[in-house]
């Protein structure tokens, strides 16, 4: 992946989070549900880079590449879970579980910035 895509994709995501984190309640399963898929597409992208800068290029070190490898892992646990939750949620127009949901999935989409920013370090920054 070339260093200019990687550093708009972070900036893309840093921004969805700044973005998403602010909506209101009453539009919070729209919002959500398409920003789930967001933080999926992202996770998979951000992950080829990941590769490609641990495996291939081996251009970022290894302790960031382990820290990447971890949440990767936790990532796709939670992911599937967050996916049903939300839908468990929408179909029953439940709030409590649509906070629930709102919830797991800043905290994915913060974390995976983080990752990402690191990795624009990595990469010579902005």
């Amino acid at each position: 992946m070339k260093q200019f895509e990687f550093k708009i994709l972070t900036l893309t995501l840093i921004m969805g989070v700044l973005v998403f984190g602010g909506c209101s309640v009453n539009r919070g399963l729209i919002i959500t549900g398409e920003n789930l898929k967001v933080v999926g597409n992202q996770f998979v992208t951000i992950a080829g880079a990941y590769k490609q800068g641990c495996d291939v290029a081996k251009s970022i070190p290894p302790s960031q590449c382990l820290k990447f490898k971890e949440f990767g892992i936790y990532f796709q646990k939670v992911y599937p879970l967050t996916v049903q939750l939300w839908e468990t949620a929408r179909v029953a127009n439940d709030a409590s579980l649509q906070g629930k949901a709102s919830d797991v999935i800043q905290s994915l989409s913060t974390n995976l910035s983080a990752i990402a920013a690191e990795g624009l370090g990595t990469f010579g920054g902005l």
